[in-house]
């Protein structure tokens, strides 16, 4: 079993910089954003995923309104969470992403867990997931999150909303 510890914003960002959290999502998108027959649109669109994540992350560890939670096997980074409170009553499980050589370990549960609770656990919340991403949709579904509908049918790689309501706790 891989032990893992969780670090939140400042304890986070003394262990983690912007080019580990780059080179995770790289490693986490090309795992599970890509399928067959993808534009040269979408495969920009995943790529920026990776080239803004760095800065998100060190953006959202600064933030009052935002909680970067990253987890670490040894010193290795291995996966993080950033959870947003764009309001009061607008609460996002904004990014999740884990290596995937620790994908089936419990981390992204964790990971999970502590945006969840930071967020407020029973308050209803929300995220959007690439539609063909089963993997990542059964997962939020294990939390209570259902799908709600697509996104902005503009965007370049169509996404579910999905929503947990008030009084989850699962």
């Amino acid at each position: 079993m891989v032990t893992f510890a969780l670090f939140e914003d400042e304890a986070a960002v003394a262990r983690v910089d912007e080019a580990q959290v780059a080179a995770l999502t790289r490693a986490a998108t090309d795992a599970t954003f890509y399928r067959e027959g993808m534009n040269a649109e979408q495969i920009a669109a995943n790529r920026h995923v990776v080239a803004i994540s760095g800065p998100t992350a060190m953006a959202a560890a600064a933030s009052d309104r935002q909680r970067l939670v990253a987890a670490l096997v040894e010193r290795d980074l291995a996966g993080f969470v950033i959870a947003t409170r764009h309001a009061a009553d607008n609460l996002e499980l904004d990014w999740l992403m884990v290596d995937p050589a620790h994908h089936g370990s419990g981390l992204a549960a964790r990971l999970t867990e502590a945006a969840l609770h930071w967020l407020g656990a029973g308050e209803p919340i929300w995220l959007t997931v690439i539609q063909h991403n089963e993997r990542a949709i059964r997962f939020y579904r294990r939390f209570g999150f259902e799908i709600e509908g697509e996104t902005d049918p503009k965007r370049p790689v169509p996404t579910w909303i999905m929503r947990r309501a008030a009084g989850t706790l699962g």
